[in-house]
């Protein structure tokens, strides 16, 4: 009971996240939580616009880290931001098919040469999102 009430603070501190780097206009392609099977936990990519903008958004990120209740619900191995994720980024951006997709857990998902064992989107840029038609 503890743990799941934990990993629902921590996906709504995530969310409240995202909304400050966003309101903040922080360089944010994309924010996701990735089951890392590896690491056995979850873990919350951001991943800046380019790896220009990685150092911005590591900045952006850090100061607002460091207020209640992110430095409470996060520990420094919860979020990562991380350029070498964009190509995963635009991965998804290629797989999401609607604002209805995000906050959806995927499991097993291929997509773009990428391969996503579990995914939860938060974020993803306008700019990422493929246009999807009805065939």
């Amino acid at each position: 009971m503890v743990d799941r009430s934990l990993v629902e603070r921590k996906f709504e501190t995530s969310k409240a996240l995202v909304k400050r780097l966003l309101a903040a206009k922080a360089p944010l392609l994309a924010a996701y939580w990735e089951w890392e099977q590896e690491r056995d936990r979850w873990v919350f990519y951001l991943v800046p616009n380019s790896n220009d903008d990685e150092r911005t958004l590591v900045k952006a990120t850090s100061t607002i880290m460091i207020e209640q209740p992110y430095r409470s619900v996060f520990s420094l191995s919860d979020v990562f931001v991380d350029a070498h994720q964009i190509v995963r980024a635009q991965a998804i951006g290629a797989y999401i098919r609607s604002s209805d997709d995000l906050e959806r857990q995927f499991d097993t998902t291929f997509t773009n040469g990428q391969y996503f064992e579990s995914v939860i989107v938060i974020y993803i840029a306008p700019t990422l999102l493929k246009a999807h038609y009805a065939a």
